[in-house]
């Protein structure tokens, strides 16, 4: 699932996107939606019975699953002994599943959870992040071809035609080519914090 549209592009560039732009603007979205993907740490999308077969220190009640947010746990098998909800474990906050009146054992792929996780809908600050990154990545395509892949131009003059170019000075992230911008702001990495998983 993409995490934004054609139109969400459409709408934050006030633009139309004509029918040849829309592979690129589609592409420019499927990256978007990868590079978000890859900084939370998480599918963020609704994900229905999925298995994960985990590590465990063992000496502490908590096990925290890595997919957020949990919206419900089907199974959880301990060293293959299949567990009973409520009298052997119970679902927390945040994706926390608590061992009931003991704890969890140490090992290696020693716990086995099927669970389901993510959104149904796409929160709007994904969404928001997404079309903003996706349109940068489009307009990005769209100069590069002005300029016939060519980098480094700082500025056009029409009349008596003229090109002006960066100098070393100016090679700076972003300046050298549509390959050389970042795709996540860190405004953006910013709102998407609040979503990022991190190894406990």
């Amino acid at each position: 699932m993409d995490f934004c549209t054609i139109a969400d592009i459409e709408a934050f560039l006030q633009v139309t996107i004509p029918p040849a732009g829309l592979a690129s603007a589609n592409k420019a979205i499927d990256w978007a939606t990868e590079a978000i993907k890859n900084y939370c740490h998480q599918v963020i999308e609704r994900v229905t019975g999925d298995v994960v077969t985990l590590d465990c220190r063992g000496g502490t009640i908590k096990l925290f699953l890595p997919e957020l947010p949990v919206i419900t746990v089907t199974s959880v098998v301990e060293d293959g002994t299949a567990l009973v909800v409520t009298d052997d474990y119970k679902l927390g906050q945040h994706g926390i599943l608590y061992r009931v009146d003991n704890e969890w054992p140490e090992g290696i792929q020693i716990i086995r959870v099927t669970y389901t996780h993510g959104y149904a809908v796409i929160p709007d600050d994904i969404v928001g992040v997404c079309a903003r990154a996706a349109s940068r990545a489009y307009q990005a395509g769209l100069s590069a071809a002005a300029l016939s892949g060519v980098v480094g131009v700082t500025g056009l003059t029409l009349g008596d035609y003229s090109v002006q170019y960066g100098g070393a000075g100016a090679a700076v992230e972003g300046t050298l080519g549509a390959s050389g911008a970042r795709l996540l702001l860190l405004s953006e990495k910013d709102i998407l914090n609040r979503y990022r998983y991190i190894a406990q």
